[in-house]
């Protein structure tokens, strides 16, 4: 019997893993599409290039100056991309699992980078207007509003002060409201993190997590790795604000 790699069930895994079926078709001609699809859907550039690299082995062999025995070697390589294809599905799944449950939050983060880069681009802020709220409204929000659940903190204060995470000490939903970490690599990060005892250094962990240099140069203004890492800072459940 098959295993089960996500929470959404056997009937749910084998409906999305439709595209192993293009490995295949005779001498995989189209195995490429199969991992050109997954890398796609998954937002894995890696499978992406496996495609590539899938096509160019199909487009050679069909060149017409290869021997026969050349030839039952391209054939006998047809098995590779069948194995390959089944080595990635539990990741494929688990991501594309990751991906649909946090949808909204991908789309907000992705949002979130376009405003930036027009920021950039135009060189100011989008400026909202303030959203104006009756005194009913307010006291019904006031009412409605749990107790027991401690306000959100923003990011930046009304002083521009900037809300750093321990990123030995944060919750990985804390690590995930980051922008340039998210929910899959905060899963990563927590995952290392206790196979490590903690991240000793902030090059320790661009390292292992293996990040785009532009990436780390945002988020080293926003981790911190111990508690002695700012001597005017204030650490509390993992966050800590840098003046």
């Amino acid at each position: 019997m098959a295993k089960v790699y996500t929470d959404r069930g056997r009937k749910w895994e084998m409906l999305n893993s439709w595209w192993i079926i293009f490995t295949f078709l005779p001498i995989g001609m189209t195995s490429y599409i199969a991992f050109f699809y997954a890398g796609t859907k998954a937002k894995n550039a890696r499978w992406r290039i496996y495609g590539l690299i899938y096509l160019g082995v199909f487009l050679l062999a069909f060149i017409p100056t290869y021997t026969e025995f050349e030839a039952m070697i391209f054939l006998a390589l047809w098995i590779v991309p069948i194995i390959h294809a089944f080595k990635i599905r539990p990741a494929y799944l688990v991501q594309l699992d990751v991906l649909k449950a946090n949808e909204k939050t991908f789309l907000n983060q992705e949002v979130m980078k376009l405003r930036q880069e027009a920021e950039a681009k135009f060189g100011r802020k989008m400026q909202k207007p303030p959203q104006q709220k009756s005194e009913a409204g307010v006291k019904q929000q006031e009412a409605t509003a749990d107790p027991l659940t401690p306000p959100i903190q923003p990011l930046f204060s009304k002083n521009h002060q900037i809300e750093k995470i321990n990123i030995n000490l944060a919750s990985e939903k804390e690590i995930a409201a980051i922008p340039e970490i998210g929910i899959i690599l905060a899963k990563k990060a927590v995952v290392k993190r206790e196979e490590l005892g903690g991240f000793e250094s902030f090059e320790q962990f661009a390292q292992i997590m293996g990040l785009k240099e532009h990436t780390l140069e945002k988020m080293k203004q926003r981790l911190i790795f111990s508690e002695t890492d700012h001597t005017d800072t204030h650490i509390h459940s993992g966050r800590v604000i840098d003046y």
